[in-house]
């Protein structure tokens, strides 16, 4: 465990070094960020007032703090599991990927620190509580961050399920493509919706839905752990294989 942990410190001092010397860049990137995130803000908030407060049978503090709760979720997910969009690609098609099989760390972890993305998304967490802590009452408090933090964990487990056949056919760019659509697709709240269609397009996005289930109380937080559980046997399950399938293929 203290081996793991000083990887990751040093991970995270090396992403603070290294975006450190394009403040400009981390500041446009922020902005553009929260640029989107304001228009689906105005989106949701016209949404629900043409709709009558009648949005899927959800009330305007539970659309409010699905906002926060998602802001939270997603500020945990990408800022470990960016670099699997940044990096994981370019080890590909640079042929670095062997060199990623023979270090010491485990494959899984060399491929979630060697990018981070704390520079970029630590608003989201910031905001994304203030949010959580104006809409839901206090006694909701630690159940959302709880849901939340079990949300982002699937968001993780998604990502690399979308990512990782870029190991086997590196033509593919995950980050084309992807990253719009979690971002855009998670604005709304569809759990309550009775549409197959509008949850198979929200496939990616669907956790954020339920953790709001899980804080309202229709939905057991049993049910989203065993969902984050199942999804990541399937995220490590094709990890192993894909990784043996290359491995063989080099050889």
């Amino acid at each position: 465990m203290r081996y793991l942990l000083s990887i990751y410190q040093r991970a995270i001092n090396l992403h603070f070094l290294r975006w450190g010397r394009y403040r400009a860049d981390v500041l446009v990137w922020i902005v553009t960020i929260w640029c989107t995130l304001g228009i689906q803000a105005v989106f949701l908030y016209v949404t629900f007032t043409v709709s009558g407060g009648n949005f899927f049978g959800y009330t305007a503090n539970e659309v409010i703090g699905y906002f926060g709760m998602a802001l939270v979720a997603t500020g945990i997910a990408e800022s470990i599991i960016v670099g699997v969009i940044i990096s994981l690609n370019k080890a590909v098609w640079r042929g670095n990927l062997d060199h990623w099989l023979l270090q010491p760390p485990p494959f899984l972890l060399r491929l979630v620190t060697e990018e981070l993305g704390i520079v970029w998304y630590w608003p989201h967490v910031v905001v994304g509580s203030g949010i959580i802590f104006w809409a839901f009452p206090v006694s909701l408090w630690f159940m959302a961050f709880l849901t939340a933090f079990v949300a982002s964990t699937i968001e993780m487990a998604l990502v690399l399920l979308f990512c990782i056949p870029s190991i086997r056919w590196g033509r593919w760019d995950p980050y084309e493509g992807l990253w719009e659509y979690m971002e855009n697709a998670r604005s709304i709240p569809i759990g309550r919706s009775g549409s197959f269609m509008l949850w198979l397009a929200s496939f990616g996005v669907l956790q954020y839905s339920l953790a709001l289930e899980v804080i309202t109380g229709r939905l057991s937080l049993l049910i989203l752990l065993l969902i984050s559980v199942g999804v990541w046997s399937l995220a490590l399950l094709m990890l192993k294989l894909l990784i043996r399938t290359y491995g063989s293929a080099s050889s």
